[in-house]
């Protein structure tokens, strides 16, 4: 018979835990089990203020704990524990103080030692402790958004800018409103907290006002983490957990819920820099790994570079750009997801633009590189084409495409080893030799594509509406050099070709997740985290709606310095010539049964207008140039303003307006 003493909180006395008969490899096997979860339960307790720490450390040790280890176990557990245990347990530090206050005080608090400096926010009665404690806090500013789902993209913007996670916050009943942008934040791994006020814990289940069983298992597919608080005390420890893995590599966004009662429970707890829980995730990659992979590319005959959003994130743009040259390599990103931001200088003459299932140049590619990259595209990688690819996301590495080479590591670090390894294998000149072949024939290449561009450029430049081509062309001629473009405008990809963003050009910002209504409210985020840079929005007429008109309200609110274009074309464009591509009964017909967005004829000026932003159309070309010129000089000033661009149509059915016809006063039997 082997036995095992546990100290439970519900007994005075220890108790036995019997395994009877067990054969003694098993009884090992479940008694290491049972001590297992015993020293889970007692720290549980411990945490919970259940049990002191004397009680733990003698649970600890009829465990088989030693008293130096279980001492170590306690010192360890002390952040963790309300104020007063840790004042009792832990040396007095900087980094730590105790907090006494409501739930909503101890947030505002624990936010502050997290860095935060805005708070986007819809207001919420149940959070009115929140708001209570930030009257006398001048450290933190308020952001209003109108709609849940603006919310969420004005934090991505902020964020994807800025490197920080931030915090937003609103009503329970709003959060499903937010999950279409959530969802654009989870795919391009955003770090963000998400949180909102709770039912009170005294009602929950009941299915009372705003009640909802389980309203954090909503967000569980589309978040790294969801948690619900149990008490007041225990605010600041799991907004701190929140934050942690949010910004924890690969980041994404994570749920917290504030019971509506505990937000107005008076406390007392451990209020703690965040800084003390941040995880380098700088890891250096394998050595061996790094030099195999630079052989391979050494021998390669016809290399391909892919770069994908990692390297923006891990600050390797030079690097990128260093081991290119070094080797002559062409560049391309993934075509499938584009993503979010431009990690290679767009007018390098290396660089080849979006990847395509079928692409004319570089022929016979034996080996591909992949730095950062999803790698959507899977077609391009033939049977025979070997491929390395190095991630800072180990879920994503090596997921669908076999790989010759897997490499995990922080991008820079990586990208900077593979050059130094590169240059060590072989001489100087050998290189040289290398390089200069490979070079000329992508100059040679890429040089004919832009001669191709611009002579594409000119044969669209007055065409009316205006062209995308000339819109780029326009863009390019006033915006500043440092400027950030916000762009969700599918069929307005094609503007970029005529535009110079990455390297020490213009910043991209854009999402994957191609859940529409980002672009308008996310500008606004980038604008705040660089106020001193010129930023431009381009979105086309469908992605306005989504959004609604309501982020226009936080711009005037907030006299937001951002030029604003809309990009008018009365069609969910590229959607149509998707739809049609299929050589459906749409397409047999003429008929565009889905895409069409005119009748009525909007006039987003107007409706800019109605919300106190400055704003005009442009129907003809030739009043892009001057209309762009007035709205930089607006936003200098200080306001923003709002361009309404009817821009063409193009591709299969882009002349049709017709729609499906349909009235409901028709209907009527009476007029009323």
């Amino acid at each position: 018979m082997s036995r095992l003493w546990i100290r439970c909180a519900h007994h005075k006395k220890p108790r036995p835990t019997k395994l009877w008969g067990c054969p003694r490899p098993w009884a090992r096997r479940r008694l290491e089990w049972q001590r297992r979860d015993a020293m889970k339960h007692l720290i549980k307790q411990y945490l919970d203020s259940r049990i002191s720490r004397r009680e733990l450390l003698s649970g600890l040790g009829t465990l088989g704990i030693t008293a130096a280890a279980a001492n170590s176990m306690a010192q360890s557990l002390a952040p963790f524990l309300p104020a007063a245990a840790a004042e009792a347990s832990a040396d007095a530090s900087s980094a730590s103080r105790s907090v006494k206050g409501t739930g909503g005080a101890l947030l505002v608090a624990q936010l502050k030692a997290s860095g935060i400096e805005h708070i986007f926010f819809n207001p919420s009665s149940g959070a009115a402790p929140f708001f209570d404690a930030l009257v006398d806090e001048s450290s933190m500013h308020l952001i209003k958004a109108l709609q849940e789902g603006a919310l969420v993209a004005m934090a991505d913007g902020y964020a994807k800018a800025s490197g920080k996670t931030p915090f937003v916050i609103c009503a329970r009943p709003g959060f499903p409103n937010s999950m279409t942008q959530l969802y654009n934040v989870w795919k391009d791994e955003i770090p963000m907290v998400v949180a909102v006020d709770y039912v009170n814990r005294a009602t929950l289940g009941e299915d009372g006002f705003e009640d909802a069983d389980h309203l954090e298992s909503i967000a569980h597919p589309i978040t790294k983490w969801n948690w619900v608080a149990q008490s007041a005390d225990k605010i600041p420890e799991v907004t701190r957990r929140a934050f942690k893995f949010a910004s924890t590599m690969p980041s994404g966004p994570v749920f917290l819920a504030y019971p509506e009662d505990i937000l107005d429970d008076e406390s007392q707890a451990a209020v703690i820099d965040q800084a003390k829980f941040e995880i380098s995730m700088k890891v250096r990659p394998d050595p061996a790994l790094v030099e195999k992979a630079g052989r391979m590319l050494l021998e390669a005959q016809s290399p391909l570079l892919y770069v994908g959003d990692e390297v923006a994130r891990c600050g390797a743009q030079k690097d990128v750009v260093e081991l290119a040259e070094l080797l002559g390599v062409p560049v391309t990103r993934d075509g499938g997801t584009i993503g979010w931001s431009k990690s290679f200088p767009t007018q390098h003459p290396l660089y080849l633009g979006a990847a395509l299932r079928e692409m004319r140049y570089p022929a016979h590619v034996d080996v591909i590189l992949n730095l950062g990259s999803r790698l959507s595209y899977g077609e391009r990688i033939q049977p025979g084409i070997k491929l390395i690819q190095i991630r800072m996301d180990p879920t994503n590495l090596a997921r669908t495409a076999p790989t010759d080479v897997a490499i995990f590591g922080d991008l820079k670090f990586a990208t900077a080893d593979l050059v130094a390894a590169v240059r060590s294998m072989t001489t100087a000149d050998r290189l040289r030799l290398i390089s200069q072949d490979r070079t000329a024939k992508t100059h040679e290449y890429t040089a004919t594509m832009r001669k191709f561009r611009e002579s594409l450029g000119r044969e669209t430049w007055n065409h009316s509406p205006v062209s995308f081509e000339r819109l780029g062309m326009e863009l390019e001629s006033v915006l500043d050099k440092d400027a950030c473009v916000i762009a969700e405008s599918d069929s307005g990809r094609k503007m970029e070709d005529f535009m110079s963003f990455g390297g020490s050009d213009k910043q991209y910002f854009t999402t994957t997740g191609a859940a529409l209504g980002w672009g308008l409210p996310a500008a606004f985020g980038v604008k705040l985290a660089h106020p001193d840079l010129q930023v431009v929005s381009v979105v086309g007429d469908g992605a306005f709606l989504f959004a609604g008109p309501q982020p226009l309200w936080s711009y005037a609110r907030y006299k937001a310095p951002v030029t604003l274009i809309v990009c008018n074309n009365r069609s969910y464009n590229n959607e149509r010539n998707r739809i049609w591509n299929i050589g459906g009964r749409q397409f047999q017909t003429g008929r565009d049964m889905t895409c069409y967005l005119g009748d009525p004829d909007i006039d987003y000026a107007k409706l800019a207008s109605g919300f106190g932003v400055e704003g005009e159309v442009v129907g003809e070309p030739a009043q892009l140039k001057p209309a762009l010129e007035r709205a930089k000089r607006a936003t200098a000033d200080g306001r923003p303003y709002l361009l309404d661009v009817h821009i063409e149509r193009n591709g299969i059915g882009a002349a049709s307006t017709w729609h499906p016809p349909y009235s409901v006063a028709d209907l009527r039997q009476r007029k009323v």
